[in-house]
Parts: C-alpha cells; structure tokens; sequence
C-alpha cells in the first residue's frame, strides 16, 4: 500500500524565511493585500499550506526570494516545528543519496538501498544504522524535492544542515580566515587532523580547493565504547558528531580516516592539526596535551577555544596545564579575536592558537577584541600568524597585529597571554627600514596631484527642463530594465576575478575570486555585461555601477539591466539607491523611485562618469591614508621610524633659512 505524504504547511515565521525577510514583514502582508491578492488563510492549526504561501509570493512578487517554489520542502524540513527526528533522517537520506551518485531515493526498495549503504560502510561507523532506522518510504520524496531543487544533491545536504545546526558555530568569516591559515601552513603531502570531528567546515574549505591536490585528511576520535569484545559503532549521544562528520565528509567525496586520539597517527611531513576545544578548562587542556604528542618540527596545530581558557587570567588550580605549553614554547602565537565571530552571533571571545615547536621565551600575542574582523583586519592575521609559524627560518618582517612577548614575564606575573606589548628587552620586531621606505612611497603618491575630470568642461544651463522618475516595478514590468538574481557561491578562494557581494556592494570595491575554480565550479554562471547596476536591499540599499562587466554577482546582491531603448542613466539610478534610507517599505526594491532621463542620456551619463572619477580618486587616497595612518602607528609612536626636516643642514643638524 503506497505511503500518504503529508501536507506540508508553515508558520509565519517559516513565510519569513522562505521570502526572505523579517517576520514582522509577514504580518504586514497579511493586513495589506497587493494586487487584489489576500494572504492565504490559515488551517484549524494556525499554519498556512505550503502550496498557497508559493502561489501567493509567485503572483505579488513580494519578498526576496525570486523562486519560492524552490525552496518550499527544504524550509519546510528544517523549520523549528518540523519533527526533529524526520530532519535527522532526511539529512541521513541526502548523505546516502549524495554517496550513492544515484537519481531518486523514492520508490527505490528499502533492502536494496540498505544493500548498497552497507557496501559503503560494512562496520557501520558513519551511515547505515541511520539508513536502517529512518521512515525510507515516507521520508524518500521528501529528500528527493530537496536534492532535486537544489544545484546538487551535496549543495542540498549543506542548505539543510546549516539550517539545523545547534548555535555555537563558527562564522564564516573565521572559517574561511582558519581555512586560508591552514592552507597556507599545510605542506604538499601533509595530513589534515580534525581532532574530535570539530574542524570539518575548516578542512572541506581547504579539501574543495582545486588548486591542490588530494589531502589526506585524519579524523583523530575518542577511543570508542566497547561491548564485550565488539566496538559499538550505532549512533549514542556520544557517536553522534563524529558519525555525522563522517558522513559529511563522505557527501563531499572525502574518504576521511579514523584514528583514535590515543593512538599513532603517523603524520606526514608538513601536516596541520585542526582543534576547536571544549568550554572546560581541563577538558581543553587535556586535548592539546594529546595532540602536542605526536607533533614533530614540520608539524603545526591550530586550536580555537574559548579566550577565556586559551587567554586569559585561569583560576590557580587550573593554570598550571597552560604554563606548561608555555615554558615548553609551543604555543607560537595567541590571539584574542573580536567578538561576533560565532554563527549566532553571541558575545563570547574566541582565541586562537598556533602551536608548534618554538622560542620557550617569547611568543607572537595579539588583541582583536576592540577592532572589526573586517576583510583587511582578516589579511593581516592571515599574514601575522602564518610569518609567525615561518618566523625561524624566514627572517624578520613587519607585524600589523601581533607583538612578540616575554614569556617569561607572563609565567611569573600569570598575566593574560595578551597583557604585554612588545618588549622592551627585544629588538622591535618590524623591520624599520621597510617601513620608512613604504611611507616615504605613500607620502609621494598622496603629494601627487589629482586628474581634474572636469578640467575641459564647465556647467551651463541651457533650459527649464524637469525632471522625471519611475519606480523600478513599473520600469520592471514595461521591459525597460531586466532584474536578474544573484547565483549562490560557496567559498571561493581569492584571484583576478571580480565578485560582487552585499558587502562588497556596500564598499564598492568588488572581491577577487579564483576565475578557474568559479568556472570549474559553476560552468554556467553568467557575468554582468558593463554598465549593469548591481545592488542590494540587505540592510540599507545601496548599488554600484559595474561600468566593466565580466565579474560575478552573489546572493542576495542582484543586477539590474537597462534596456538599451530606455531612456535611463545607469549611474543616476544606482546614485537614487544609494540615497535611500533603511526605513520601513524601502526593502522591496520594486517600490524604489528612480530618475528618468528627461534630457540627454549620453549627457548624463558623461558628467556622472566624471563625477565618478573624482570619487574613486578621493577613494585611492582615502586608502594610502588608511595605510599611512597604520605604519605610523607601529613605527612612529614605537620610536623605530622618525620623520627629519628635508631642510636641515647635514653637518649641523640644523634647519637652513634659505639664505
């Protein structure tokens, strides 16, 4: 007898999240009808049917999600509502789907798919007591609606699990900072160790990367429980973690190893090991110490963890655990990083740690806590804690972040690992001579003078003509400007080719992303053609003018094409959304008045491209001020660099009066 399906249905909040909005947006809606078309009413329930919410989204186009439909049965699936224990097997049922390589799991006889998971996984560590116990055949279509209106079915399997996840997750901006880390640590025929299954988002980011070849990767576990004289390998609360990491890994076409934590891992040269430790000063203690035991000179550790633990004062009883790392010089660097850097966005401070055999005297410590972990303060950490693993045997380089700190006067005083500035019993450790030469350069551009864009014309009036403006919807729906979506990107690593983002929109200064990984990744992206407007109603609106075309445009960013028969200015429209305010109704970019070119478009578009020029000028500048502003910062106030009089007299020090 075939299996019923169940009527998908949401809340409110699961409209939200499915358009792409704010949950008060909703409730707007409900009391505001568009286009004659009334909310969709509720079941007995309170809950609103997935197939009206779709069909109403489609006919009023409200919200930002341009294709609903797509996205109905996964946001159903990992709404708060949803039966936990369905969501745990329907991610089990993409994993098996993924693995398996095949089409639809529906209709597929539940032996047979049992058959084929225990080819996989024979001792049963990572899929197929989940496979077993899961609903196949009321599950299956589900799973399947999911896979099938996504990209692939392992792009489906991240969607779902990144809705579902537990809070205390990494930010994407560490993870991919962590991933670069490594990347950059990590010799060519090194292992990856994810200790405890806690670094999966880390390896995958480094693992995906094209332009390496295949890296081993290690999963080192806890020993396993035993029953009698067979390992129990069923999911317990215990298992659980590192059966899904298992599975995740395996999604992505990575047959990872496992190893107990106890055990030898026989680590190649060049090797990264990747620890996120607990919230328990011991329990944090007792993993690094295990995973110190089998590091060797080309060996390197990255630990994250609360700076409670790794940073900051510990309580007697507990400090002499992390002395020890200390007095034996293995950890390398400290960092205190800001807050904000969790997933759900909680307060607590992050730290990080470099460990590898190093100067028991001193160590690199810096504190984030009071800065923003924005794209330019992420490069310098990048940069700061892999020169500081290189320190040894590449020589002295300037540091934007870290201080090279008396180790010893921290053991003494149990002062936090980031208490001290540099020492004043070091050579300061930036080479000086760069510095003065770098600023000597950025006083010299600054000095230089600007291109006047404006030098061969001047304003004049030459009549009374008014203005004229549209709403985008209406400009939209009469063809005159085509509104594309942005494609949805994983991260890419960095290169030559543009990437616009909300956040870059923002900034106006696009992203460089690998053009072959993009390509390999996603044959059939398609690029701005130059002069689109791409924008963004995350937040505040903005827009910028892509005048080269060419580069990629991620979610939620849009593009925004003019027809070429409009008669509108490219650069007048992106200047009207920019000026907009965040307030309420100012979302929808459909609402948004924009100017109508009354004159001559050519006209117009030549004195904003020249006013345009001015701004990117005043930008560059704006930029080697920032790094002027940087470098006197470190060298100036530290007495490293000074600034003489270019008029003083050379045998006297003296000033010379000209005469």
């Amino acid at each position: 007898m075939p299996t019923t399906q169940p009527i998908s249905t949401m809340s409110l909040s699961d409209v939200a999240r499915l358009a792409g909005v704010q949950r008060p947006v909703v409730s707007m809606w409900r009391r505001r009808p568009l286009r004659n078309t009334p909310f969709p009413s509720p079941q007995p329930d309170g809950r609103y049917l997935a197939d009206d919410v779709v069909t109403y989204l489609r006919a009023t186009g409200r919200g930002n999600n341009p294709e609903p439909e797509l996205a109905t049965d996964l946001t159903v699936t990992a709404s708060p509502t949803a039966d936990p224990a369905d969501r745990a097997d329907i991610l089990s049922l993409l994993a098996a789907r993924a693995i398996l390589g095949g089409d639809a799991l529906a209709g597929v006889d539940v032996e047979d798919l049992l058959d084929d998971v225990e080819v996989l996984d024979p001792d049963d560590e990572w899929l197929f007591s989940e496979i077993e116990d899961a609903d196949v055949d009321r599950l299956a279509p589900q799973a399947d609606a999911i896979a099938d209106n996504a990209f692939s079915t392992a792009e489906a399997y991240e969607e779902l699990r990144s809705r579902t996840l537990s809070p205390g997750g990494l930010a994407t901006d560490l993870i991919t900072t962590l991933s670069d880390i490594t990347t950059a640590l990590l010799g060519e025929n090194g292992t990856l160790v994810d200790v405890d299954a806690t670094a999966s988002d880390i390896a995958l980011s480094v693992t995906t990367d094209e332009s390496r070849t295949a890296t081993r990767v290690l999963v080192a576990t806890p020993p396993a429980p035993a029953q009698g004289n067979t390992a129990v390998h069923r999911t317990t609360a215990a298992t659980a973690p590192i059966r899904q990491c298992l599975r995740r890994y395996r999604v992505h076409s990575l047959a990872a190893r496992t190893t107990d934590l106890l055990g030898d891992w026989d680590l190649t040269e060049g090797s990264v090991i990747l620890a996120r430790v607990a919230p328990s000063p011991g329990a944090a203690m007792a993993t690094i110490d295990e995973l110190t035991l089998h590091m060797d000179p080309t060996t390197t550790a990255l630990v994250i963890g609360p700076a409670s633990i790794l940073i900051d004062e510990l309580p007697t009883d507990q400090v002499g655990a992390r002395d020890a790392f200390l007095r034996d010089g293995l950890v390398r660097a400290a960092v205190r990083l800001p807050r904000g850097l969790l997933s759900e966005g909680g307060g607590e401070h992050l730290a990080l740690w470099l460990m590898g055999p190093g100067d028991p005297g001193h160590l690199w410590a810096g504190d984030l806590s009071g800065i923003g972990f924005g794209e330019s303060t992420r490069q310098q950490l990048l940069d700061d804690v892999v020169a500081a693993a290189r320190a040894s045997h590449h020589g002295r380089r300037a540091f934007a972040l870290l201080h090279r700190t008396d180790t010893t006067r921290l053991l003494a005083r149990s002062l936090p690992l980031t208490a001290l500035d540099v020492s004043p019993t070091d050579p300061f450790p930036v080479s000086a001579a760069d510095d003065a030469a770098r600023m000597a350069d950025l006083l010299r551009e600054l000095a230089a003078p600007m291109t006047d864009p404006f030098h061969e014309v001047r304003p004049r009036a030459t009549g009374s003509g008014s203005a004229g403006s549209s709403t985008l919807g209406d400009l939209a729906r009469n063809r005159l400007i085509q509104v594309l979506p942005g494609h949805r990107f994983e991260p890419l690593p960095p290169g030559q080719q543009r990437m616009w983002t909300a956040e870059t929109v923002a900034s106006r200064r696009p992203d460089a992303v690998d053009l072959m990984t993009l390509t390999a990744r996603h044959p059939d992206v398609a690029l701005t053609r130059p002069g689109d407007v791409v924008f963004t109603s995350a937040g505040s609106p903005h827009a910028v003018v892509d005048a080269e075309g060419g580069s990629a445009v991620a979610e939620p960013a849009r593009v925004l094409r003019i027809s070429p028969t409009a008669s509108l200015s490219a650069r007048a429209i992106a200047c009207a959304i920019n000026a907009l305010a965040p307030t309420p109704g100012k979302g929808r970019w459909r609402s948004w008045t924009v100017p109508v070119v009354t004159g001559s478009r050519s006209d117009a578009e030549e004195a904003l491209a020249r006013v345009d020029s001015w701004e990117d000028q005043i930008r560059t500048r704006l930029d080697l001020l920032d790094e002027l502003r940087r470098l006197a910062t470190r060298s100036v106030t530290s007495g490293a660099v000074s600034f003489v009089d270019t008029h003083a007299n050379p045998r006297d020090g003296k000033a010379s009066d000209g005469s």
